[in-house]
């Protein structure tokens, strides 16, 4: 309990697991190791406890976590009545209240306008904006979305406008979850993009494939007018620890110049709050490959391989977000340098269905054998429709 009342619930859930292992405990005391399992990112661990506990007063607040649970992992669809059965048992009930507002929230019809802009020390800039309409069906397990967006890349001796539309789906409820995602420039060559991704092992492996506008990913006018597309493979495996979360990611770009990119992360997410609750320590190491150097994306011949680590907060309530988050890198290999960045977000529910968000980024790196800078700032209004 006072490890708990603390915020230290990495060490709370711990402790409490090996409690629990040696003697029963009563509801109260598993509810509190359920909550700090779930709020240290066990999920897995917290669900079998928060099941153990079906009667008493704890109960309702169980459910609430399990309802919780739900949500974080995306099923808010499955969320909603986990929150209902609860508050037809106590209708005053704050938690399950708030459950649900946030659920439903999530499952409603939005629209979302964005604009943004870019750039980098080689000159390279991007301003973007675009329109996004999502929906659910009456399950709330198929999501549907529809985008139109355009950007303008331009350097200091070239420029080139673009606009595609989007179209993405993806099925919650079916084994896999599979995504489906078809994309179309409609003014420089045009064609048919797509990707679809499945997911294995209770979500915890993520698998890729598909043909990319590379062009628009490279965000320069060259690589946008050359119509330069990339088969594309990626794998991503998140596996759950006692001492934190770490999720590790492939992926391969097969690019239609003849050009191929490896790219990975390694990435760990700590349990561990020095700083308090807030604050998430994380480390990593990414890398990436090439064939061949291209002057119109990063493309490392001699390969690139930097660790980080770093500090995330983050804060909020049921109607406003913000986090920020900063790191330090050093060189492993290859076309690698000294690094930072920092990002920072923050979205804010103006009303009950209009909300205002804003995200920054900035970031030094080494890139071609000389410093590199880059920079984004990007604004969204989002509207949802009862």
């Amino acid at each position: 309990m006072e490890l708990s009342d603390a915020g230290n619930y990495q060490a709370a859930g711990t402790l409490g697991m090996t409690l629990m292992a040696q003697n029963p405990l009563d509801a109260q005391l598993q509810l509190v190791v359920a909550n700090s399992l779930a709020w240290s990112g066990r999920v897995n661990d917290a669900t079998a406890v928060y099941q153990g506990i079906s009667s008493g007063s704890q109960a309702k607040a169980a459910a609430v976590g399990l309802a919780n649970i739900q949500r974080w992992r995306g099923r808010d669809d499955l969320a909603r009545p986990m929150y209902q059965r609860v508050l037809t048992q106590e209708p005053d009930h704050a938690d399950a209240k708030e459950g649900l507002m946030l659920a439903e929230r999530e499952l409603s019809p939005r629209t979302t306008l964005s604009a943004g802009a870019a750039s980098d020390s080689a000159q390279l800039k991007r301003r973007i904006g675009s329109a996004n309409h999502k929906w659910r069906d009456k399950t709330g397990a198929q999501i549907f979305e529809i985008e139109s967006s355009g950007f303008y890349d331009w350097t200091p001796t070239d420029a080139e406008p673009q606009t595609d539309v989007t179209f993405k789906y993806q099925n919650l409820a079916l084994p896999l979850k599979p995504s489906l995602e078809l994309s179309m420039p409609t003014r420089l060559n045009p064609a048919v993009f797509g990707a679809a991704h499945v997911k294995l092992l209770n979500d915890q492996l993520t698998l890729g494939a598909g043909r990319l506008d590379w062009g628009k990913m490279a965000a320069h006018p060259v690589a946008s007018r050359q119509g330069l597309a990339a088969n594309f493979l990626s794998a991503e495996v998140t596996q759950s620890f006692s001492m934190g979360t770490l999720v590790g990611r492939l992926n391969y770009y097969g690019i239609s110049d003849n050009n191929a990119i490896w790219a990975s992360t390694v990435n760990f997410n700590s349990s561990w709050r020095p700083f308090g609750s807030h604050f998430k320590p994380f480390a990593g190491v990414e890398t990436r490959e090439a064939d061949r150097n291209v002057a119109t994306y990063w493309s490392p011949a001699q390969g690139s391989g930097s660790a980080y680590a770093g500090l995330m907060g983050e804060w909020g309530d049921a109607d406003w977000n913000f986090f920020a988050s900063g790191q330090l890198g050093a060189p492993l290999w290859g076309d690698a340098g000294n690094s930072w960045s920092v990002s920072a977000g923050a979205k804010r529910w103006v009303t009950n269905d209009i909300a205002l968000g804003l995200n920054v980024w900035s970031m030094a790196s080494w890139r071609d054998n000389s410093a590199y800078r880059s920079q984004s700032i990007g604004l969204n209004l989002e509207k949802i429709w009862h």
